[in-house]
């Protein structure tokens, strides 16, 4: 592997993930950049849909915004910028004729996909690790070293308020509607409302829904069915906000999503349900967050839409979790 030497890497480009979870993962990778060259600059090219994600970390220092069919506008603006390196954690090979139109003269990331001639630097893919590690791993080539897999989350004070107006959120299960990855991610309608209905009666417990304008319809169907205990923030608000309402929460239920992984770097107790993909490369780590999957043969298929019956999913009790949260304030 040829070598970067740290002292000429004072201005520093990073391209995130696409995907709010993936963006999350990244994080130590990004603090450890910041650690291990501490650099003048460290400037995060972030999609638009990952919103005030990257804007809380005192580790980076600016956070371009731009959206996904003006990637290549958004590169190119920075030609004349004169930074020194950019560190790719996405995967695609326009993202690596993107790094090009910087005119950085280090150019670091994963080879494959036809990458490897438009990178200076390009780093063997690993197989079969965390992806927190899969990012990590295009830092330890160079510098290698032990890092932290952790990732927290800090809350700003305006999201902080935001959540202590909210009323009944004390000892509130909050639950993420939906997966962008796709609808074979998503916990049945039939088992969450089943889980809602199991709350609500044999607790004092509110529900607090978040989602994006897809989840709307669900939302409305969840909060009529709700007794007037269902707190519908779907659609109402930031990716910061959605962490701030996680944190007054008692529980956190959720699909392998972005939220999910927000819920863990929060810190809020979180059960994760996993079906169609492989818990073991993609979950949070955090001690908080505990993984509900089943022995669906066909799983992990890695499919957006499941071709045949939903097994894997389904087969998740509304009892099962609902259990689990019971049993969790009887100890």
């Amino acid at each position: 592997m040829k070598p970067i030497k740290k002292e000429h890497l004072r201005r520093i480009l990073v391209r995130a993930p696409n995907w709010l979870g993936d963006a999350i993962m990244c994080l130590p990778a990004i603090k450890a950049l910041s650690r291990t060259i501490r650099p003048d600059e460290l400037r995060v090219m972030a999609v638009s849909g990952l919103g005030d994600l990257f804007d809380r970390y005192k580790f980076i220092t600016d956070v371009l915004h731009f959206k996904k069919e003006n990637s290549t506008a958004a590169h190119s603006m920075l030609a004349d910028a004169n930074y020194d390196a950019i560190f790719l954690f996405t995967n695609s090979f326009r993202s690596s004729m993107d790094a090009m139109k910087t005119g950085c003269p280090v150019r670091v990331g994963y080879g494959g996909n036809f990458r490897g001639p438009l990178l200076t630097h390009p780093v063997g893919k690993t197989h079969g690790v965390h992806m927190v590690d899969y990012y990590l791993n295009l830092v330890n080539p160079f510098w290698g070293g032990v890092f932290s897999q952790n990732s927290d989350f800090p809350i700003l004070p305006g999201e902080a308020r935001f959540a202590a107006a909210i009323e009944g959120l004390n000892g509130a299960v909050a639950i993420p509607l939906g997966a962008k990855y796709g609808t074979a991610k998503c916990w049945p309608h039939k088992n969450l409302k089943s889980f809602i209905k199991l709350i609500l009666n044999r607790s004092q417990r509110r529900i607090v829904l978040f989602g994006t304008a897809a989840e709307r319809l669900q939302a409305e169907a969840l909060e009529g069915a709700g007794k007037g205990r269902v707190i519908n923030l779907v659609g109402a608000t930031s990716i910061g906000q959605m962490a701030a309402v996680m944190g007054q929460c008692d529980w956190v239920v959720a699909n392998d999503s972005g939220p999910l992984h927000v819920a863990g770097a929060v810190g809020v107790k979180t059960i994760g349900l996993f079906g169609p993909t492989d818990y073991r490369r993609t979950a949070p780590l955090a001690e908080t967050v505990q993984i509900i999957t089943k022995d669906a043969k066909c799983a992990p298929c890695m499919k957006r839409e499941c071709p045949k019956d939903h097994r894997c999913m389904k087969n998740i009790s509304a009892e099962e979790i609902y259990d689990i949260i019971a049993k969790h304030a009887e100890t």
